[in-house]
């Protein structure tokens, strides 16, 4: 292995780990702390990071000169709506005891980018693929059937996710100047509900402990740390290294859940399997082709 391709692997690694171990950021912070409001701290510093990086750079201009292009910055706020709902429901989830279905979102997430392949860009799936997707389907199927609940957290963090993906694959934008556009977008409401929430005297950055402070004013470093890592890796490694290595992050949140014991039933399971076989022939597909 070559040595950008060595620490591109390195850094892939370490991007789909530090997602992975999330949870442990949530659960640092003391009860009353919401995920709604950790959430607006995450954006809202993300944005000040990335304002400081880009001046800094010279690379200001260029991202703010995105806003001449109105296909652009449509499709940008398109995908700052997804990506702020994964964001919550993500942070809901992980402080609410569902981190297990949090985790099945994004096994199914892969899956689901194969689908919208399909469906918006009109891709042709070989049997493999269309095996991979079917079994997904019948994990959904079975959770809905045979557990009786929809997994509604996994869908909503799965088509986010992917829709978000779908979009910033699509648009003429880098990826730090969009997501810089991105929460630039949102970064006056995100604004707004810090201070009312401030003044109303239920938010914490003026009113929380001195660690939970804390906590709030590095939520930006949970979202540019791995996602600096995760572009670094992009540049240097095959997709398709790129796509085995991604399952990491959700199989560190599902052990995480069982720690924690969050329960499991038997049918539950079963809809896991379905999906981690799903992913079994997916990945399988992509070191075949990679290979040929």
């Amino acid at each position: 292995m070559a040595g950008d391709e060595r620490r591109g692997t390195l850094a892939a690694f370490g991007a789909f780990l530090f997602w992975g171990a999330m949870p442990l950021y949530f659960w640092a912070f003391p009860d009353g702390v919401g995920a709604f409001e950790i959430t607006l701290h995450r954006i809202f510093w993300t944005f000040i990071m990335l304002l400081g990086v880009l001046g800094f750079s010279g690379a200001l201009g260029p991202a703010l000169s995105l806003f001449r292009k109105p296909k652009v910055i449509g499709t940008l706020f398109a995908s700052t709506v997804l990506i702020s709902i994964n964001w919550m429901v993500y942070a809901w989830a992980a402080m609410n005891g569902h981190l297990a279905e949090a985790s099945l979102g994004y096994f199914i997430n892969p899956l689901v980018n194969v689908a919208f392949g399909v469906v918006l860009l009109r891709e042709r799936l070989n049997t493999w693929r269309w095996m991979a997707v079917g079994l997904a389907a019948l994990g959904v199927l079975n959770q809905v059937i045979v557990v009786g609940k929809t997994p509604w957290i996994a869908l909503t963090l799965a088509f986010s996710f992917g829709g978000y993906g779908l979009l910033r694959k699509t648009v003429a934008a880098e990826a730090k100047e969009g997501l810089f556009i991105e929460t630039l977008i949102i970064s006056p409401l995100i604004l707004g509900a810090i201070i009312w929430m401030e003044n109303q005297g239920t938010g914490h950055l003026l009113h929380g402990s001195p660690g939970t402070v804390f906590l709030l004013l590095a939520a930006g470093l949970t979202i540019t740390i791995p996602l600096t890592m995760f572009n670094f890796a992009a540049r240097r490694i095959p997709l398709s290294t790129l796509g085995l290595i991604q399952y990491i992050a959700p199989s560190s949140t599902f052990i995480m859940a069982i720690v924690v014991g969050e329960k499991l039933t038997l049918g539950g399971l079963l809809t896991f399997v379905l999906i981690w076989m799903g992913l079994a022939l997916y990945s399988l597909d992509l070191w075949r082709k990679r290979g040929s």
